[in-house]
């Protein structure tokens, strides 16, 4: 990630031996399914979480780790800031360890592959002799620890080499590949060139031809004030925003630059991992979407396994206060049918980036008794209704509803928009049935952020509900919900749109 512009061995091996025997081998035993060896699409994960230094503090758990492979995923890159764990002899606490054996043998477990990345680039471009001894410290007690390790873990030597690593990087790249081949004579090794691990420094990097299980990797954020926009720790975009992208020029650009990395992957027949990329959350989000799918996709056409930095902390694709996935962005990276098309259709509309729920279908959930869903196809936005039968009346409206989690926070004088179609099924051109809408909270006493009520009729017609919200509201604790237990007939429900301070252009 880009954070600037620019006898004690002994006991320790037997260790090692140890936990990794008992950590790795439940992935072999457990006969989970590993994807072929080809590093597609990927996450970088565990960079910044407190799980290093106090596991029961850990934001990322060990079942986010099936989610990442269920939601596309086929590899997972373990962000290690190890030398800060180190003692005065370089060596890693068997605590330490023990963690990143779980991490392993979890994601392993979950069908994933694996890239140790050694994370710690900014003190190797301040203090290289310190960075050059610990850098080896670190591979040699990493590297025999895991020699027997399914071939779906890799090794990355070294994130992004820059500043006073530079000048020495192939050097450095070379002591380090042999300690890791005395132990790994075949395993795959991810390696790239100097400077933040630029493109443009690929002709640079100085690789043993006969060592053919190397992956090259590059990071890519360009354009870097679009991507970086408002970024704390970059002293020239701290205080920028609104820096846009999606030009006909800026699309060309990537496809531009990618040809070129295609170009020197097939003259040296050197495989290519795009390590990261991702654009801050301070930017816009539609165009945040179809920069990331942009890039995504000029990756996969030429060939080139891709890594999204990150999972969580910033850059995310998954948000760990609404405990879900960031859908645009997974929808920008790992596309269902139809997606491509919807992702640049949202950035034309700047209705979206207010968005605070997931608009689909889907995202309905009905309880009470005496009812049942189907998903069925309509005019409406998304060109699917759910279908809800309702076999009669109850006492209360609230006795079965619909409900669907709104996954950003809500502040204190927010606008609120709430939009979705409904209609009664019914030939009835006269029937009409009043129910109550809201926005309110998910668990007792269900206080209403916003409430009102709708007229549904046998014609599929827009509901609307405005208004401001009086109190803060964290993110996942309010749902829209539609009180439907008085309906007593089958109704129809579009995916709902709920909107924070969206102004229309006029």
């Amino acid at each position: 990630m880009l954070r600037h512009p620019f006898p004690r061995l002994f006991g320790a091996a037997c260790l090692a031996l140890g936990l990794m025997l008992g950590a790795l081998q439940p992935a072999r035993a457990q006969g989970a399914e590993l994807p072929p060896l080809a590093l597609k699409r990927g996450v970088n994960v565990l960079g910044y979480d407190p799980i290093w230094k106090d596991p029961a503090q850990a934001r990322f758990q060990m079942r986010h780790l099936r989610l990442i492979r269920e939601g596309g995923f086929d590899h997972v890159r373990l962000n290690l800031h190890a030398f800060e764990h180190m003692d005065a002899q370089g060596q890693l606490p068997a605590s330490w360890f023990k963690t990143l054996d779980e991490v392993l043998a979890a994601s392993l477990n979950a069908g994933l592959q694996v890239i140790i990345d050694q994370h710690n680039f900014m003190d190797c471009a301040k203090a290289i002799d310190t960075c050059r001894s610990k850098l080896k410290a670190f591979w040699r007690q990493v590297a025999p620890r895991y020699k027997d390790a399914p071939d779906a873990v890799l090794f990355e030597i070294l994130n992004e080499p820059n500043g006073a690593a530079d000048p020495l990087w192939n050097d450095i790249l070379a002591e380090n590949l042999q300690i890791i081949r005395a132990s790994n004579p075949k395993r795959r090794v991810v390696v790239g060139p100097k400077f933040w691990n630029s493109m443009d420094h690929l002709d640079s990097l100085q690789l043993p031809e006969g060592d053919r299980n190397l992956v090259v990797t590059f990071h890519y954020y360009s354009p870097f004030p679009f991507t970086h926009q408002g970024a704390h720790w970059v002293e020239e975009l701290k205080n920028t925003s609104g820096v846009t992208w999606g030009t006909a020029a800026e699309q060309e650009q990537i496809k531009k630059d990618f040809d070129k990395v295609r170009a020197w992957a097939q003259k040296t027949g050197r495989p290519i991992l795009l390590g990261e990329f991702g654009a801050l959350e301070t930017g816009p989000l539609a165009q945040r979407v179809a920069w990331t799918s942009a890039v995504a996709r000029a990756a996969e056409a030429r060939g080139f396994g891709w890594t999204y930095w990150q999972f969580d902390s910033d850059f995310i694709v998954w948000d760990m206060k609404a405990d879900g996935w960031v859908k645009p962005i997974l929808n920008a990276l790992v596309p269902s049918p139809g997606a491509p098309a919807a992702a640049m259709a949202a950035r034309s509309d700047p209705a979206l980036e207010h968005l605070i729920n997931v608009n689909k279908v889907s995202a309905w959930s009905v309880y009470g008794e005496g009812q049942s869903t189907q998903q069925v196809a309509c005019d409406a936005a998304g060109k699917t209704c759910l279908r809800v039968a309702l076999t009669g009346k109850r006492a209360n409206p609230w006795d079965i509803g619909a409900i669907a989690p709104i996954t950003g926070d809500i502040r204190k004088g927010d606008k609120l928009q709430v939009l979705l179609w409904a209609r009664l099924e019914t030939d009835d051109p006269k029937a009409q049935v009043q129910v109550p809408l809201s926005l309110q909270l998910g668990a007792p006493p269900y206080t209403a952020v916003l409430s009102g009520s709708a007229m549904l009729t046998s014609k599929l017609e827009p509901v609307v509900l405005n208004g401001t919200a009086q109190v803060d509201q964290p993110a996942g604790t309010v749902n829209l919900s539609v009180q439907i237990g008085q309906v007593g007939q089958p109704l129809w429900l579009s995916a709902p749109f709920v909107l924070r301070n969206y102004t229309p252009a006029k």
